[in-house]
């Protein structure tokens, strides 16, 4: 399951364009590119454990601190 663009625009807007873990400024049109300011939507609960595709478990972070969550790459 993945989150839905509007979703993914009021998460971006609510973290202010920054990682919601390191601070660091992202570029909207960087979504899951390797460019300057690249970044993505992070469910804070997995789907696998329950996690909805909302809002409330959007969270936006930069490739490299997403890379660093312990469900990376699990849905």
């Amino acid at each position: 399951m993945a989150f839905s663009e509007s979703v993914k625009w009021e998460a971006f807007k609510r973290a202010g364009g920054h990682c919601e873990c390191c601070g660091k400024q992202l570029v909207w049109q960087n979504h899951e590119e390797g460019e300057r300011g690249a970044w993505d939507a992070h469910h804070k609960t997995s789907v696998r454990a329950g996690g909805h595709d909302t809002l409330s478990n959007c969270k936006i972070l930069c490739l490299d601190c997403h890379k660093n969550t312990r469900t990376y790459g699990r849905h």
